[in-house]
């Protein structure tokens, strides 16, 4: 077996995106009619690193 000296890891991880925040795609997203099925955001520490990063106002959180 050879082994590969000059290997790159290419794509990696570097944070979400406002698309992957959207409340759609959150588990207790109950709709447009019900709004989020929580009190309090379960995803509101990374949205909020999300949009500081993107410069969106924080106001928009959750829209739910």
């Amino acid at each position: 077996m050879a082994k590969t000296l000059n290997t790159r890891i290419l794509d990696r991880f570097t944070g979400y995106s406002v698309a992957d925040c959207d409340c759609k795609l959150c588990l207790w997203y109950g709709g447009k009619r019900r709004g989020c099925k929580l009190g309090e955001c379960c995803c509101a520490e990374e949205k909020s690193e999300v949009y500081k990063r993107e410069g969106i106002h924080e106001a928009t959180i959750c829209r739910g």
